[in-house]
């Protein structure tokens, strides 16, 4: 690695959760820095190990973030090397750091990178799904008529996007997806939890399928990725779309009809109890389904 320049900002990338990946050029940034801002003081430590001889260091998140970008062009004036680390993954991606990055640009001072891992792009690998046309979204808004927007508008993108949710709240997301997205019962959908840590688990499926299976909060970080849509020309091409992807479930013999019901129910938004009714009611008819 070549010796920082004086007076820089350099944004450093972590691990996601695997201590062994942090790299030799990250450890060298975060040891020759004048200043580290972090996340969490106790990240460089816990990367480091016990023992290791650290520059000072000083709280940066969200909530603070403005107040702390006073203090970073001050360093930077004192020609300082100014590192700032996230809890984990890289800087700016959902994470803090964005501000600071402006402040030192405006400022006319050298802002540098050393790379490393992004959940969003871990979880794109392994997603299975094309890489070439990709739309970054982080977390979706909680609610309100921003969640709606958005979710109409990831209704409509061809390419694959990548979202991050906090477990306990990955039903509902699954849920108003299901009821967003005409063409939920074929659009592929890939949840990764907790991503290169020891517990990772990946979740493949439709975003029918998914939202039917996973009804209680998933623990640790989430990170999803999502097919693009089928070309949905019209408003009478989506309500065709919807038709045929519940009249599948219908009549596939593979599913029992609670799971029917289920998957029909995250689709329609339909109570999943009044579902498993008419089923049954339509298995009772003659010529009924089976």
């Amino acid at each position: 690695m070549k010796e920082a320049r004086r007076g820089t900002l350099v944004l450093v990338g972590t691990p996601l959760g695997n201590r062994g990946d942090l790299s030799p050029r990250a450890r060298e940034a975060i040891e020759r820095a004048d200043l580290l801002l972090c996340e969490d003081t106790r990240s460089p430590l816990r990367l480091l190990g016990e023992g290791a001889e650290l520059p000072p260091r000083i709280s940066c998140f969200v909530a603070n973030e403005v107040e702390r970008v006073a203090l970073l062009l001050g360093h930077l004036a004192d020609g300082k090397v100014v590192a700032y680390v996230s809890e984990a993954g890289l800087p700016v991606w959902s994470d803090p750091g964005l501000k600071l990055v402006q402040a030192a640009v405006e400022a006319g001072y050298e802002v540098d990178v050393v790379p490393g891992p992004t959940a969003a792009a871990v979880a794109l690998c392994l997603s299975g799904l094309p890489a070439e046309d990709v739309r970054f979204l982080g977390f979706l808004p909680r609610g309100g008529p921003e969640r709606a927007e958005r979710l109409t508008s990831i209704a409509g993108e061809r390419g694959t996007v990548l979202l991050y949710e906090a477990g306990n709240r990955v039903p509902a997301l699954l849920k108003d997806l299901a009821q967003a997205l005409p063409d939920a019962a074929l659009r592929r959908i890939v949840i990764g939890r907790e991503l290169t840590k020891q517990h990772q688990e990946v979740l493949r499926g439709t975003v029918v399928e998914l939202a039917a299976q996973i009804d209680e909060a998933l623990r640790g970080e989430v990170t999803i990725a999502l097919a693009g849509t089928h070309v949905v020309a019209s408003t009478e091409d989506a309500a065709q779309t919807a038709a045929r992807a519940v009249w599948a479930l219908v009549c596939d013999p593979g599913l029992k009809p609670r799971e029917k019901a289920k998957q029909i129910a995250a689709l329609t938004g339909q109570p999943a109890r009044e579902v498993y009714e008419q089923l049954g009611a339509l298995r009772r008819t003659p010529g009924g389904d089976d």
